[in-house]
């Protein structure tokens, strides 16, 4: 295989795309996208701005979830991701339907398929990449559709359908893209 060196900004090699809903610091339930996570065991790392206003109030409130949308959701990831939360109210906007998890203070988003329930630990601000924070998380429960699950209750992989985040720094998109395409090209850490 022939490769050649390129000079991108970013590379997207393919991420998952999440909803990340928490109850701000007035109780409104809001939500916001990414596409910036990773997890170990019981713990959970994601990638979002030192300005986004969601991470200000998840620094103040602790919990969140990370919901795993699916390409049914599209035109509502776009929307969460690029509308600030502070000047706007998402479940609203989008219909999306909250649910309150039973184990922490945060609302679930009933339409994603897969939500996973956590609470702050750590903030950190990274130094050598300026205007990036990474937060890491408990992770306290997982809540999975039942569509999605065979009956001894393991996931059926076969049947997850996670929307993927990749491209270089000009131009991005989304793997499963046949009923919906983003005019936007922004970044959602």
């Amino acid at each position: 295989m022939d490769k050649k060196s390129v000079n991108f900004k970013k590379l997207y090699y393919g991420f998952p795309v999440i909803l990340i809903s928490y109850y701000d610091e007035n109780d409104v339930p809001n939500i916001t996208t990414l596409s910036s996570s990773f997890t170990l065991t019981n713990m959970i790392c994601l990638g979002i701005g030192n300005n986004s206003y969601a991470l200000n109030q998840i620094k103040k409130v602790k919990d969140f979830v990370v919901n795993i949308p699916d390409r049914n959701l599209m035109k509502e990831m776009d929307i969460c991701g690029y509308l600030s939360g502070n000047k706007s109210r998402k479940f609203e906007l989008t219909g999306l339907t909250p649910v309150q998890s039973s184990i922490i203070k945060a609302p679930m988003i009933k339409e994603c398929p897969i939500s996973i329930e956590c609470s702050l630990t750590n903030v950190t601000e990274l130094e050598d990449f300026k205007g990036i924070t990474t937060i890491f998380a408990a992770i306290k429960g997982r809540c999975v559709s039942t569509d999605l699950l065979d009956d001894e209750e393991h996931l059926i992989y076969s049947l997850l359908n996670p929307v993927l985040y990749v491209g270089d720094n000009a131009n991005k998109t989304y793997r499963y893209t046949e009923k919906y395409k983003s005019d936007n090209s922004g970044s959602f850490i």
